[in-house]
């Protein structure tokens, strides 16, 4: 064998560029300049081998004889090869093959530029290598065939009477054929002229051009067809129209038929700058056959980041009536939402070691006659003041300053000032903290629309002192014969705050606060300040961890904490709402992590300090032994001492393998009080590889009374395309753990002593 190495000089530029997304699949690009090309370039070896070589010097070789070609971006196999250095120019013939970035193309003869990517392959096959993009969780792979194909430079390829398909070879599960083809794997575009698409072995009628996303990337034109049936609806049928206006701003503009209610537009704006970006949605019913009324639905979310100094966020929801997205929406989490925001915030964050606010929030409140809820106080507007200042020998000043104009249609409105300096000096250790603080609240209220009587201004001033301590005991062990860290934390808080007399202040935005493990070591038994709650007491909790030393992931964590009231509580809420009674706080149990290998838990109890009777409980166990292979378990208790009517549900939920490539999907969430179901999901998933078909049902409760069915049917061509309603948020919401057929899950933790 004979081997001739060849010197050639080339030249590379690279473009630098960032992809930010704002939704699956799509997402807007930010642009970016172009890196400029190296100056000092070092030639670039050629290696040609063969059983035979012949040529004139260095500038024209013939090789034969198992022949090949090899350069950095480049390897050509054949039985025979000509090279010509000046125009860097190969011909092969005879079972010609070329690997390139990881493409695989095979014919009888080939001609091109080598650094150019560009040349001509008569009858060939190709594989394309997989092109892992931002935003996938899998990377997606072609294949096809052809009388011709053109290389038009790097990963792009013109190919005539060409078939392509994502299927593994041997698999004709769906194909597109054309008379030519465009694929472009730089911009994940195929562009295909008198084309067809096959699959099963139907083929529809030939169209004589289209262009289609490779990777799902970004391109204008018409999105699949979206169809599916609700009972509020009927059939319902949506064809969206994708609008790829720039790479940092786009739109969509569907139109939807819903048999019972009419034709609907939606419309979506999504925009991206270096410092701003947000998302406009608006969606139009001229008439409802139903109601026979207008009906829209606006929503407007916008966030900020300027230099780090200037954040804020503006979150704005409206919908024309009471009763919108439990009419027209299939998706539960708006279909049950009682209040829609409107707010904006204003955040500067270069003050070092202080900060300031800015916020006007308001909310549309959508009743139920049949269960109606309190309409919330609206904030026009809210500041608020943070600083934090380390002082001497290890001394911490800082405060809270807010002011906050409260309005109601009905209520008592006011303003609220409240001022709350501070000192702290937190003991920091290793194996210990020790953090004293002490502080004044002043709040003063200037109210309007108050009884006869009662007076307009009230103030109230309150010291309040604490102690947080605590100490951490670490020590090696073991939990399945794999080394862990076991830790024991021992915490006490001390909390001082004395009585004073709140009855005459009005209730804007306070509330009696869930009892937690955070709330047991807040300052303030009550959420929001207008009630500051006297208190004398002490908190003594415990914290045990499992960790893995060379990861330091958390495996496992036990929580035990209770609180010991040396005064009666005097503050009250309201005068429905009762004072707390007894010298202990309920018990705080908790408990959640993996327990063995492919079974993890989450528990929380909240028990009664004397007779341990539950009062709270919260419990779920998880099997998972592998992707697409899980088993939720749920309970759910909480006593009607704390909420009106009491909870005691079930839940049970699964993705699971049935064989040949079927997957069952379920959830069934039961009402143990009422004996009636809450949520229910059932459905089939089919996997045949480069294809995808899933079929869903859902009922779920919308209001009192009423529920609302969804149906579900979608069909995906993996790498290609989805046709029909995607049952993909349904599942993930329902189904703790699911993970999509043929994709990793990234957020699915691992835990090297169970590996």
């Amino acid at each position: 064998m004979k081997i001739l190495r060849l010197r050639l000089a080339a030249a590379a530029i690279a473009l630098a560029f960032s992809a930010v997304a704002l939704a699956e699949g799509q997402g807007l690009q930010l642009e970016r300049e172009p890196v400029a090309p190296p100056t000092d370039l070092d030639e670039v070896p050629v290696y040609v081998i063969a059983d035979k070589i012949e040529g004139v010097g260095s500038d024209e070789v013939e090789a034969s004889g198992d022949a090949e070609l090899r350069k950095p971006n480049a390897y050509i196999k054949a039985d025979r090869i000509r090279y010509f250095r000046a125009t860097d120019e190969v011909e092969a013939e005879g079972n010609v093959r070329l690997f390139k970035d990881g493409d695989l193309v095979t014919g009888p003869r080939l001609r091109m530029r080598v650094d150019d990517a560009q040349g001509i392959f008569e009858s060939p096959t190709f594989a394309l290598a997989p092109r892992l993009r931002k935003r996938q969780l899998k990377p997606v792979e072609g294949r096809g065939a052809a009388s011709a194909a053109r290389l038009a430079g790097d990963d792009r390829y013109r190919v005539s009477d060409a078939t392509f398909t994502t299927c593994k070879p041997g698999d004709s599960g769906w194909a597109v054929s054309a008379g030519e083809l465009d694929i472009d794997m730089n911009r994940s575009v195929g562009t295909a002229r008198d084309a067809q698409f096959t699959f099963l072995g139907l083929t529809t009628p030939s169209f004589p051009y289209a262009t289609f996303s490779l990777n799902n990337e970004r391109k204008s034109g018409f999105l699949p067809p979206v169809f599916g049936a609700q009972d509020k609806l009927g059939l319902e049928f949506a064809l969206p129209f994708y609008w790829n206006i720039a790479p940092y701003l786009d739109a969509t503009i569907t139109g939807r038929y819903m048999q019972k209610r009419g034709v609907q537009a939606l419309t979506e704006l999504r925009y991206l700058q270096p410092w701003y970006s947000g998302i406009a949605r608006f969606d139009y019913l001229p008439q409802d056959q139903v109601t026979g009324t207008e009906r829209w639905a606006g929503v407007w979310r916008h966030v900020f980041n300027y230099q780090g100094r200037w954040l804020g966020n503006v979150n704005f929801n409206q919908v024309s009536d009471d009763n919108y997205y439990r009419d027209l929406s299939g998706r539960l989490v708006q279909a049950t939402q009682l209040y829609l925001p409107r707010e904006a915030t204003v955040i500067y964050g270069g003050g070092g070691w202080w900060t300031a606010t800015a916020r006007v929030q308001d909310f549309q409140t959508l009743q139920d006659p049949q269960n109606p809820v309190p309409v919330p106080y609206a904030r026009l507007p809210e500041i608020t003041a943070r600083a934090l200042y380390p002082w001497v020998r290890g001394l911490d000043l800082g405060g809270t300053a807010q002011f906050t104009n409260f309005t109601h249609p009905t209520q008592v409105t006011g303003r609220r000032t409240w001022v709350y300096p501070y000192a702290a000096w937190p003991l920091l250790n290793p194996g210990s903290f020790l953090v004293p603080k002490v502080g004044l609240n002043f709040t003063s209220y200037v109210l309007d629309g108050v009884a006869p009587g009662q007076p307009t201004t009230q103030t109230r001033t309150l010291p309040i002192a604490s102690v947080d301590a605590g100490l951490i005991f670490e020590r090696d062990t073991s939990l399945g014969g794999r080394p862990v860290l076991q830790t024991l934390e021992p915490r006490a808080y001390y909390l001082y705050v004395p009585y004073r007399n709140q009855n005459n202040i009005p209730l804007f935005d306070t509330t009696t606060a869930d009892l937690n493990f955070a709330q047991i070591f807040a300052e303030n038994y009550y959420s929001g300040w207008d009630r500051i709650s006297n208190a004398n007491q002490i908190t003594l909790a415990v914290t045990s961890r499992l960790i893995v030393p060379s990861t330091g992931q958390e495996a496992l964590r036990g929580l035990l904490g209770q609180v010991f009231y040396f005064n009666d509580q005097q503050v009250q809420l309201d005068p429905q709402t009762p004072l707390r009674t007894g010298s202990t706080s309920p018990y705080l149990v908790g408990l959640s992590g993996i327990i063995w290998p492919g079974w993890s838990t989450e528990f929380a109890a909240q028990l009664a300090s004397e007779t341990f009777r539950a009062e709270r409980l919260n419990f779920g166990i998880r099997y998972q032994p592998a992707l697409n292979k899980v088993v939720n378990l749920g309970y759910r208790f909480t006593d009607q001492q704390i909420v009106s009517p009491s909870i005691h549900q079930i839940n049970v939920s699964a993705q699971w393998p049935l064989g040949a490539g079927f997957y069952a999907v379920g959830r069934f969430n039961w009402d143990l009080q009422a004996s009636q179901p809450v949520e229910r999901l059932a459905g089939i998933e089919y996997n045949a590889g480069c294809w995808i078909v899933r079929a869903v049902a859902q009922a779920f409760p919308t209001s009192a009374g009423q529920t609302t069915t969804n149906f579900f049917l979608q069909l995906e061509f993996d790498g290609f395309s989805k046709i029909g309603a995607n049952p993909l948020e349904a599942l993930r919401r329902s189904i703790p753990g699911y993970t999509r057929l043929n994709q990793n899950d990234p957020n699915r933790q691992q835990f090297d002593y169970f590996d």
